[in-house]
């Protein structure tokens, strides 16, 4: 009874040491990722209807004015807090040799650069799977 009983616990012992060896133990960092549940523009002048606006001054003297996007999300322990992306539309023309240029760019850590007066849309989408985003008018005068 004993020898069958020893021999048992090395059969269960080999076959779940080539299971695991076969299948393997892998954690996925996924499952422990906390995703943003929400994300905000924050420094906005006014919302008419449920679009943000934000206006500031072209500087002429300088050739150019810039505003920072300052944002928020929860929960404030996101796994990616700097997980964002920043785009912005109706920033760009045709020069009359076909090449592009700019009225506007924004930087990956939000500031935007306006060349020109002009009103651009900047959206703010997270990049940690979370698929959220959020927009704010800017109008530079």
């Amino acid at each position: 009874m004993k020898k069958s009983v020893i021999f048992l616990i090395g059969v269960i012992y080999l076959i779940s040491v080539i299971v695991v060896t076969f299948f393997g133990l892998q954690i996925s960092v996924d499952q422990f990722q906390v995703y943003m549940t929400s994300i905000s523009i924050t420094n906005y002048d006014q919302i008419v209807g449920q679009n943000k606006y934000l206006t500031l001054q072209f500087n002429e003297t300088e050739g150019y004015s810039s505003v920072i996007i300052e944002y928020s999300y929860t929960p404030t322990n996101a796994s990616y807090p700097d997980g964002v992306s920043f785009s912005l539309i109706n920033n760009t023309y045709t020069n009359e040799d076909g090449t592009t240029g700019y009225y506007a760019q924004v930087s990956q850590t939000g500031e935007v650069i306006f060349f020109s007066p002009r009103t651009v849309r900047l959206t703010i989408t997270t990049t940690d799977g979370s698929k959220l985003s959020d927009t704010v008018t800017i109008v530079c005068l």
